[in-house]
C-alpha cells in the first residue's frame, strides 16, 4: 500500500518513507523562503512556521491523514511567505502591516513608560536585557530599541562606549573575512582561485610546517595579512 496516502495503519518502511520525505519538502521550502525565515521571525514568519509545523507533525502522527495535502499546505504556505516577503520588500506600507515597528523604550537614559506599556515588555525584563549586554546601569543607556523581531538593541552613551583605536586616532590596518583553505582535510581549491593562489603553494605551506599529508589537517585558513593559520586533526593539548 502506498505511503503517502490516508490509511488504517503503516508499516514501519511506510513510516520512514513518510518521514524521510517530510524531511526533504521542508528543507527545499525552508531553502525557497530563505534565511530570514531562520535568522528573523517576524509575526508573519511565526504564524508560518507554526502552522507548517503543526502540518507536518499531522501526517507524521496520524495515518490517516494524507501525505500529498500536507505537501500541498506547506508548500502553498511556502509560495504565500516569499511573495508576501517580496512584498514587504517593494512595499514600505506593506512591511509595516506584517512587521511590528521598532520600539524605543529608554532614550537618553530616560525610560518611556508608555513604550514599554505598548510592548508589554515589563522593568525586570528591560533591566536583564540591559546586564546582559554588560550595561548595568541606566544612565549610560543614549538608546534601548526593542526590533520587530523582538530583540533589544541598546546603544550606550559616548561616554560609556568602549575605547576605540580611532578615539586615540591611532591608525589601524584592514582586517577582512579569512578564507578556508582545508576543511576537515579536504583542499578547498575554490577559495584558493579565488585569491589567486594554488595547491602547489598550499602544499608548500604546509611542508614547511612539517605536515606532508593535508588529510591531517582540521582546518587551514588565510588571512587578509598573509598569516596562515593550521589546526592539525587529533592534535592534543600540552600542559
Amino acid at each position: 500500500m502506498p505511503f503517502w496516502e490516508a490509511q488504517e495503519s503503516l508499516t514501519v518502511l511506510q513510516w520512514m518513507l513518510r518521514a524521510a520525505v517530510m524531511f526533504w519538502w521542508l528543507l527545499f521550502m525552508t531553502k525557497l523562503m530563505g534565511q530570514r525565515q531562520i535568522g528573523r521571525l517576524t509575526v508573519f514568519d511565526f504564524i508560518v512556521a507554526f502552522t507548517v509545523g503543526g502540518t507536518a507533525a499531522g501526517v507524521l502522527n496520524n495515518t490517516r491523514n494524507g501525505l500529498v495535502g500536507a505537501i500541498t499546505t506547506i508548500g502553498t504556505l511556502a509560495a504565500l511567505d516569499i511573495a508576501v516577503s517580496f512584498l514587504a520588500l517593494k512595499n514600505a506600507k506593506m512591511r509595516r502591516v506584517l512587521q511590528d515597528e521598532p520600539l524605543v523604550l529608554v532614550q537618553n537614559g530616560r525610560i518611556i513608560e508608555d513604550m514599554l506599556r505598548k510592548a508589554r515588555f515589563n522593568l525586570d525584563d528591560l533591566l536583564l536585557e540591559l546586564r546582559q549586554k554588560n550595561i548595568p546601569n541606566l544612565h549610560n543607556v543614549e538608546f534601548a530599541i526593542l526590533e520587530s523581531n523582538g530583540k533589544l538593541s541598546v546603544i550606550p552613551k559616548s561616554q560609556a562606549r568602549p575605547l576605540q583605536p580611532s578615539d586615540l586616532q591611532i591608525p589601524t590596518n584592514y582586517e577582512g573575512m579569512p578564507t578556508v583553505l582545508i576543511e576537515d582535510g579536504n583542499i578547498i581549491e575554490d577559495n584558493l582561485h579565488r585569491i589567486n593562489l594554488d595547491k602547489t603553494w598550499l602544499l608548500d605551506q604546509l611542508r614547511q610546517q612539517n605536515i606532508d599529508n593535508p588529510g591531517s589537517v582540521l582546518v587551514a585558513m588565510l588571512d587578509t595579512l598573509g598569516k596562515l593559520y593550521i589546526s592539525k586533526k587529533n592534535e592534543k593539548f600540552i600542559h
